[in-house]
């Protein structure tokens, strides 16, 4: 059986997608480089809600809301809400990069006040990042 050595390929991020001419991206530090082969870059933030039942997640619910409010500026690819009958947080991951900075994201999530009898007053916003593997 015939073989050859590779001797070019990696597995860092080659093509920024989501920016013009798409820029190659450094070959020389793996650490913390998002690399999305089917869509565009994305913020994600952290949104702590505050303290409420875990029913807001129906039709009319403050998580729609929420949603809507976001997707004044931003289109939102995922999130996941954690919710319990003490605490409702949400995680978000939103494109285009910089439509929403957390100042920004908390003022608009506040400015909808009382949703379905839920106090949406009190929300912060963190610029959380990505990361899935285990440190």
């Amino acid at each position: 059986m015939s073989g050859f050595t590779r001797t070019h390929g990696d597995s860092q991020p080659v093509f920024a997608m989501d920016t013009l001419n798409g820029p190659i991206a450094s070959t020389t530090n793996a650490n913390g480089t998002v690399t999305n082969f089917i869509g565009p870059g994305m913020d994600f933030f952290g949104l702590d809600l505050g303290a409420a039942p875990t029913t807001q997640l129906g039709v009319g619910g403050a998580i729609s809301a929420v949603n809507q409010a976001i997707e004044q500026l931003a289109t939102v690819m995922i999130y996941q809400v954690q919710a319990s009958a003490s605490a409702v947080n949400m995680s978000v991951a939103v494109y285009p990069l910089g439509a929403w900075n957390t100042t920004t994201l908390a003022a608009a999530i506040v400015a909808l006040g009382t949703v379905n009898g839920y106090d949406l007053s009190g929300c912060t916003a963190t610029n959380v990042g990505f990361k899935l593997a285990a440190s």
